[in-house]
């Protein structure tokens, strides 16, 4: 079956360049065998271990994901029919955003803004860059020009004021919350509350 499909690819958002699922097991659990063919963002909510069985094959391979890690997986020319099955002691979750296409405005150089860290692409997906954003309590990235659209994929339990061109919102963030944004656009993260703002921004380009 289509990843859209399968009963624990729960799906969450969509719009011309993206659709965003979540993916959620309990321990134990095992999904369908499922397809995936279209350029995918992956953000790993919490530390977790994971069995990986691709179709056909006798036996899989066991990964352990850290919190936090994200990549584009390049579905779109190396398909992909797999289940997976939840090996740990907790819940898992992943956020997938699939790459539907590209913005009008995409970015030549990656982004430079204060506590944000630039990741180095592990599966040398080409659709999408990916960001780490560690904002501690009462710290402010100050204005940064956003000359892209993308999806911002929380890690932690924080509380955000956030500022787009001059109009501000206070926003609870959670484990596994997201916000998508249009570029292009001047932005200010400030962390308003008193535990650290952990994310993923992934950049379409």
């Amino acid at each position: 079956m289509e990843v859209v499909d399968e009963p624990r690819h729960y799906h969450r958002f969509e719009n011309d360049w993206a659709r965003v699922y979540d993916v959620r097991f309990a321990p134990g659990e095992t999904s369908l065998y499922h397809r995936h063919s279209v350029n995918t963002l992956y953000v790993t909510v919490y530390d977790t271990r994971v069995f990986d069985q691709a179709y056909g094959e006798d036996g899989g391979i066991t990964h352990e994901l850290p919190s936090g890690l994200c990549g584009c997986r390049p579905h779109g020319r190396e398909p992909l029919i797999h289940r997976v099955r939840n090996e740990g002691e907790g819940l898992m979750q992943m956020i997938g955003a699939e790459h539907r296409g590209s913005p009008k405005l995409v970015a030549e150089a990656p982004l430079e803004a204060p506590f944000h860290t630039l990741v180095e692409e592990p599966f040398k997906g080409e659709s999408i860059r990916c960001y780490q954003i560690d904002l501690p309590p009462g710290q402010s990235t100050g204005p940064m020009d956003y000359q892209f659209s993308g999806l911002l994929v929380s890690l932690a339990e924080a509380t955000l004021s956030i500022e787009d061109d001059g109009v501000s919102r206070i926003v609870s963030m959670s484990p596994g919350a997201f916000i998508w944004h249009d570029g292009p656009g001047r932005r200010v993260l400030r962390n308003v509350g008193s535990t650290r703002f952990r994310a993923v921004l992934g950049e379409w380009r």
